[in-house]
């Protein structure tokens, strides 16, 4: 008890004795004298503690650290990886990435000053922006790395994607981390000198991204098999191409990869990217002879969700984003399917702070958004792609930002394919910029990339037409869609274009809810649509709907059109059911009132 609220006490009891004495004699026959007040005495005051110096303050702290790392190395053992720091604690970086992909070995090269400056200005002026004929003498002298970092100074380029670890599993530098030393995963250290190139980008406002390859690892995996996907018959399972993959339900693999998160972090990057954060495609031919430990009854795309939502909690102190790639039939596919690897596109983006769908032209096949050869529309693919994941990200309250994988490739193996130069490829990214999606990343594996292709402001146009939603659909479009939607049982189409306050937040729950109530829409007849106010609309419907209650009828109903996140979303009136049982006894009723008054 404090020294005031002791004062406070003696003060409000004394008081009371006051109070209690006046009474007894207001109320009694006899006088008496009143007796003296009796004083109050304070309590002697304690010394004030000195006020501690900052550097006293450090050195409790510094000791409270020590202390504390001693422990999280007992805990963690074999993944430990320090705190960040006291003092050296860096802020979360954010921006607008503009980025391309690095291998680590490009990522090692040695780079020189003066080459990055001669290729940005050789760039601005091939550009135009320097008004000077382009110097093409010493080309041949700049190597892969100087160009990208040139492109950085002379372009919108502002990041880039570079192995930390990668497809086979090798980690790119030398690790602290007692199990990567365990393992032996960094055994080639292609960034020997990754301090050098770290410390460039952040002098350069380059934003640095550590792309992690998280489940197909095939070195983790040979190296410790009994974390790899199991076959029932035993021993570990290998992809159609022969390739190891580790199980993803597997904490102790979360761990491994968290760990070089963490590691990655402390080195410098500003965000962790994870790449083949699924399963193994081909699932219907392995699921039936494959077991994975620790699956303790979860659907594969919960798995995933549950190592990045563990992922972003572990990564808290260490100040740096989270991102996940997907397949870019995310954006369309719903509850991971039909591919069942474990992406679920909802399940993603409310993890991460970027979702980066791989909307590569040439991985769709033929007809898919009506194009016979996709790969021969760039532009198309990439817009069609993008307003179905704008629509996904639209019916969450704070899902993770789009960054598309855009290709930058050509794709030899597709009939009819076409070169991807610097206009098809910037394609995509005008594409994206139309839709008010302004980041991405470029993946070609040889990490060449052409000046051009990031100078294409001039081929931006407005392609959203007033009245139309980033869907393309009008307000009667969106309209018939949902109740489409109802009438075919369509329940993804119903979580997506209904308001987010009107459902349940969790898809899974409002389908429980739909099949428990048996509800279904007979019969619609859309009467009118009309324009309430500006971007407000409504409209007027007759329709049918059942349920396992009985029947609703809407006439001439009134429903409301809004705009939520740059989607059309319909809110229906609420709904009377009325069984069959109380139809009757209504009709039963006016027969006998129409009788009587007769």
């Amino acid at each position: 008890m404090s020294k005031m609220t002791k004062r406070i006490i003696g003060i409000l009891l004394l008081l009371a004795m006051l109070i209690g004495f006046a009474g007894c004699t207001l109320f009694s026959d006899e006088t008496e004298e009143m007796p003296e007040e009796p004083a109050i005495v304070e309590e002697p005051q304690e010394p004030e503690e000195p006020e501690l110096t900052e550097e006293e303050l450090l050195a409790i702290a510094l000791q409270g650290r020590a202390e504390l790392e001693e422990t999280r190395k007992v805990e963690m053992n074999e993944f430990y990886v320090p705190l960040p720091a006291i003092g050296e604690e860096r802020k979360v970086v954010d921006a607008e990435a503009k980025a391309v992909y690095v291998t680590s070995n490009v990522a090692g090269f040695k780079f020189d000053i003066e080459d990055i400056e001669y290729y940005a200005d050789y760039v601005r002026s091939i550009s135009g922006q320097s008004g000077v004929t382009a110097d093409s003498s010493r080309l041949g002298d700049v190597n892969k790395l100087e160009r990208i970092l040139g492109l950085c100074e002379a372009s919108e380029l502002n990041a880039l994607v570079i192995d930390v670890k990668n497809d086979d599993g090798l980690v790119s530098w030398t690790s602290e981390i007692p199990i990567v030393d365990e393992v032996g995963s960094h055994w080639s250290n292609v960034m020997p000198e990754y301090p050098v190139l770290m410390q460039y980008l952040e002098d350069h406002d380059i934003y640095a991204i550590a792309r992690i390859v998280a489940f197909k690892d095939p070195y983790f995996a040979k190296t410790n098999p009994e974390h790899a996907i199991q076959l029932k018959a035993g021993g570990a399972y290998t992809d159609k191409k022969g390739v190891m993959w580790v199980n993803p339900f597997d904490s102790y693999v979360w761990d491994y990869n968290v760990a070089l998160s963490k590691e990655a972090a402390l080195r410098g990057f500003d965000e962790i990217q994870y790449d083949y954060v699924r399963f193994p495609d081909n699932a219907r031919t392995y699921n039936p002879i494959t077991e994975f430990p620790h699956r303790e009854g979860r659907d594969k795309d919960q798995a995933i969700e549950a190592f990045l939502a563990y992922a972003n909690e572990e990564l808290l102190p260490y100040n740096v984003h989270i991102s996940a790639d997907v397949f870019g039939v995310a954006t369309r596919s719903w509850d991971d399917k039909p591919e069942d690897i474990g992406q679920t596109w909802r399940m993603v983006a409310n993890q991460v702070d970027y979702i980066c769908p791989m909307i590569y032209p040439s991985h769709y096949g033929p007809n898919w958004y009506g194009y016979a050869v996709p790969d021969q529309h760039p532009y198309g693919v990439l817009r069609a792609s993008l307003k179905e994941a704008l629509e996904r990200n639209a019916a969450q309250p704070e899902p993770a930002g789009i960054r598309p994988w855009i290709q930058g490739f050509n794709a030899p193996w597709i009939a009819g394919y076409i070169n991807y130069d610097a206009k098809a490829i910037s394609d995509q990214i005008v594409a994206g910029v139309e839709l008010g999606v302004n980041e991405y990343i470029i993946w070609d594996a040889s990490n060449t990339y052409e000046p051009m292709i990031f100078f294409y402001h001039d081929r931006v146009q407005d392609t959203w037409p007033d009245g139309e939603d980033v869907t393309g659909r009008t307000p009667e479009e969106g309209l018939r869609k949902f109740l489409k939607a109802h009438k075919n049982d369509w329940l993804s189409q119903i979580y997506l274009l209904t308001p987010m306050t009107e459902r349940t937040a969790d898809y899974d729950e409002l389908a429980a809810k739909r099949e428990e109530a048996g509800e279904t829409l007979n019969s619609y007849d859309i009467l009118s649509v009309y324009e309430v106010t500006d971007g407000s609309w409504a409209a007027v419907i007759n329709a049918t709907f059942t349920s396992n209650e009985g029947t609703a009828e809407l006439t001439e109903a009134v429903v409301d059109i809004t705009m939520e996140n740059d989607v059309y979303k319909v809110s229906l009136p609420e709904l009377i059911f009325v069984s069959e049982e109380e139809i009757e006894a209504e009709a039963d009723a006016v027969a006998e009132e129409t009788e009587a008054t007769e």
